[in-house]
């Protein structure tokens, strides 16, 4: 008879019990909490969340089932998910749109009625770890965790395979996807941008003679030192052309211009993250999903000012080069889920190509009245 019952075992042997939810099957990946209080759908398909467990610490979500309009990916690909508590009918109902419907079509496992806030305390002291969502607790499970090594390919794994357009009539962006949401196209969509997608690893000449206005890297998962291919891109796109960073898409701008990153304890998950608009002295709440940060060095600190930074740990969020059309933020600015509060960063990205375009103007027409 199958247990009614599933465990998630961390890596240090810590246990705990709650009722099964979603897919019946064995999962493991590390653990990140998020106190998003809305916007499951947003997080449990969100690229971002690639092969990791996802603990939401709000008291009770999803009261209303899935809405399709707010899903950020085709396919989800985080390896669980676990809740203080699920609506009843949310985590019974086969429903289309249930959150329980929704697990098991995608092969997503979950656990609900687990004590959260413990489980956040744990992971806040002792920083982030692997850990499996089980039907026993016995030596044969942590034997599982122990050999599960996190892949390093996190980003090949989401990013698109061919490249695809997203056609307005505005200026033409390359969108580099590192993982992309469909949030953040939705906003270029909104300011009119014919947006190109291209997967990670193509190259600069590639994009440059795509003869876009500006280059977007995009927010996706894991450690950018693993994607050395497209720091180097955007080492020779550099001055050439306007650049914005999101996410891992501004660890790999910092990484091309000299900073080093480092990892987190337990990382930035959720969308109500203080953040600091260093230049207005304004505090914005918006959506973070990162477990890397940057370690500023001397050489970035040549190349960069910073313009954000968090306000609980003093971490830098935002960065504009002094002499190049570059801006990078770190939080997800796109508000999917989140506060609204900083949508306005793609309406300086697009001033920031205006003024770049207009320039280049000004040049043509002084060197053709020589």
């Amino acid at each position: 008879m199958k247990s009614k019952i599933r465990y998630l075992i961390l890596e240090d042997g810590t246990v705990f019990a709650g009722d099964p939810l979603g897919a019946p099957i064995i999962s493991t990946g590390e653990l990140v909490i998020t106190n998003n209080m809305n916007g499951v759908e947003h997080a449990i398909t969100d690229q971002t969340y690639n092969d990791q467990i996802l603990v939401f610490v709000s008291p009770l979500v999803n009261t209303s089932g899935m809405n399709r309009d707010d899903y950020e990916s085709i396919s989800p690909s985080c390896r669980g998910v676990i809740f203080g508590s699920v609506n009843f009918v949310q985590q019974t109902s086969a429903a289309n749109n249930s959150l329980n419907s929704f697990l098991k079509k995608r092969r997503i496992p979950g656990i609900t009625n687990i004590n959260v806030q413990r489980l956040a305390k744990h992971i806040q002291q002792y920083g982030s770890m692997k850990a499996s969502i089980m039907d026993t607790d016995d030596e044969h499970a942590m034997d599982q965790i122990r050999a599960l090594v996190i892949p390093r390919d996190r980003v090949k794994t989401v990013s698109t395979k061919q490249p695809y357009p997203n056609p307005n009539v505005g200026f033409k962006i390359a969108v580099i996807d590192l993982g992309l949401k469909f949030s953040l196209l939705r906003q270029l969509s909104i300011r009119k941008c014919d947006s190109i997608i291209l997967p990670y690893n193509t190259s600069a000449a590639t994009i440059m003679d795509l003869d876009p206005d500006a280059v977007l890297f995009t927010s996706g998962p894991g450690n950018p030192t693993e994607i050395p291919d497209t720091i180097a891109t955007c080492q020779v796109l550099e001055g050439r052309i306007p650049i914005m960073g999101v996410g891992l898409g501004h660890l790999v701008v910092a990484l091309a211009n000299g900073a080093l990153v480092k990892k987190m304890k337990s990382g930035h998950h959720g969308s109500n993250v203080p953040t600091l608009e260093i230049a207005t002295e304004n505090v914005e709440f918006a959506n973070h999903n990162h477990n890397y940060t940057i370690d500023f060095t001397k050489e970035a600190r040549n190349n960069f000012f910073i313009t954000y930074r968090c306000l609980t740990d003093n971490t830098i969020e935002g960065l504009r080069h002094r002499r190049d059309p570059t801006m990078t933020v770190q939080f997800q600015p796109e508000a999917a889920p989140g506060s609204h509060d900083v949508l306005y960063v793609f309406d300086e990205f697009i001033e920031m190509i205006n003024s770049f375009v207009q320039g280049k103007k000004y040049d043509q027409n002084n060197v053709n009245n020589w």
